[in-house]
């Protein structure tokens, strides 16, 4: 740099301007229909959501990309598939209560009530994967059922909604104990058990923090706690 020339200043964009940008549908030119999970593809992806998360978020969102990939070679899932679901786990995440609730109305999702109302921070899932299919359908339905479920879970979850669910929570820039001995986990434990260890720890956590639960985490749990895998 030459003497005494400034250094240009980067202004990040506020919360409000990230979100009015990520509420707008995102059009798909450049985007390659024919092979969706494709590098290119995926380099498109990047650069979009680069625009509408904020740099920690981005960060975040590579992270479960890169640990999403990890568990699909290690369970026997198309990593291709799994890199491109947990890049876009969080694409809605910057929008705001107000406009993830008017997406709920807007797409007609079936959320809980008391979800929509009370706890509008883990609607992002849902929305996203409908804005997703909106815009870039050629991605299909698994890709969008696993955003989907990333934040609560279901019943009777696949492959894929179990390693974007789990890739979220153990990505290496969370700074959580469990979560990093349960990454050294990953090919030695079951897909199902570390599943299950992701969501008694977020379960906990939560009790322990003395936050609110809704009724679908609750049916989730309840569900898991009668079918999970039987030590051995």
């Amino acid at each position: 740099m030459a003497k005494g020339k400034k250094r240009a200043q980067v202004t990040e964009p506020t919360r409000e301007e990230l979100s009015a940008f990520a509420y707008q549908p995102t059009g798909a030119e450049g985007f390659d229909t024919e092979k969706p999970f494709g590098s290119q593809s995926y380099k498109h992806m990047k650069g979009l959501l680069m625009q509408r998360v904020n740099p920690s978020r981005y960060v975040h969102s590579i992270s479960v990309a890169k640990t999403a990939r990890k568990l699909a070679r290690a369970y026997g899932y198309d990593s291709h598939v799994a890199r491109m679901a947990g890049l876009l786990h969080d694409w809605d995440k910057a929008l705001l209560p107000a406009q993830l609730q008017q997406r709920i109305s807007d797409f007609d999702l079936n959320v809980s009530p008391d979800v929509v109302s009370g706890m509008p921070w883990v609607l992002h899932g849902p929305t996203a994967a409908a804005a997703l299919r909106r815009d870039f359908p050629s991605f299909g339905e698994e890709v969008f059922q696993a955003i989907d479920r990333h934040t609560v879970g279901a019943p009777d979850m696949g492959p894929l909604d179990m390693i974007v669910f789990v890739a979220d929570k153990i990505e290496p820039t969370h700074d959580v104990a469990e979560y990093k001995r349960l990454y050294k986990q990953i090919g030695i434990m079951s897909l199902e058990e570390l599943f299950y260890a992701v969501l008694k720890e977020g379960m906990s956590y939560l009790v322990r923090a003395g936050k609110p639960i809704s009724y679908d985490s609750v049916t989730v749990w309840n569900w898991y706690n009668g079918a999970k895998p039987q030590e051995k």
